[in-house]
C-alpha cells in the first residue's frame, strides 16, 4: 500500500551525476512524493539558486535540500554551510550524500549542520530508500 502523498514541495538537488538525478526522481515518485526539483548540477550553482532565493521574495524556498558531497566548483560541505547562513533556507532540513562512508566526512557533515546522511547504495533497491528518509524529514518539517 502507497503512504499518503503530501503536499506538493520545493527540493533542492545538488548533484553532478545524470543517472543519480534520475534516481533521486525514481525514489521520489516510488516513494509518492509530489516535489518540484531543482537540480544544480555544481556548487557554484546552488549558490546562485540560494542567492536568488535570498534575494526574491517570490522565489520559493526548498523545503528540503539533498547535497552530494562531491561535486565540481564548490563541494557539497561549503554548500551546506551557505545554506545553514541563508535567512530563507538556514532552517531546513538538508541530508548530505556520498558514496563515501567515512566517520570523519560524517561527522563534519553533522557539526555543519547537517539534519542526516545517505550513503549512495550500488544496490537500486536501497536507493530508493532516500524516497523514504526525503518523505519522514518532510512530514517532520511541516507545521
Amino acid at each position: 500500500m502507497k503512504p499518503v502523498e503530501t503536499d506538493r514541495f520545493a527540493l533542492m538537488l545538488v548533484e553532478d551525476s545524470p543517472a543519480d538525478v534520475y534516481l533521486v526522481r525514481e525514489a521520489m515518485r516510488e516513494e509518492g512524493l509530489e516535489c518540484d526539483l531543482s537540480v544544480a548540477e555544481d556548487g557554484e550553482k546552488a549558490f546562485q539558486i540560494i542567492d536568488c532565493v535570498d534575494q526574491d521574495v517570490g522565489t520559493p524556498a526548498p523545503k528540503l535540500a539533498l547535497l552530494d558531497i562531491n561535486v565540481p566548483k564548490k563541494n557539497g560541505t561549503q554548500v551546506l554551510e551557505r545554506l545553514r547562513q541563508s535567512p530563507r533556507c538556514g532552517n531546513i532540513p538538508i541530508v548530505m550524500i556520498s558514496s563515501s562512508d567515512s566517520p570523519a566526512e560524517r561527522q563534519r557533515a553533522f557539526e555543519l549542520g547537517a539534519t542526516d546522511y545517505f550513503r549512495k547504495p550500488s544496490n537500486l533497491n536501497e536507493f530508493m530508500q532516500l524516497g523514504k528518509l526525503v518523505r519522514r524529514l518532510h512530514e517532520q518539517a511541516v507545521p
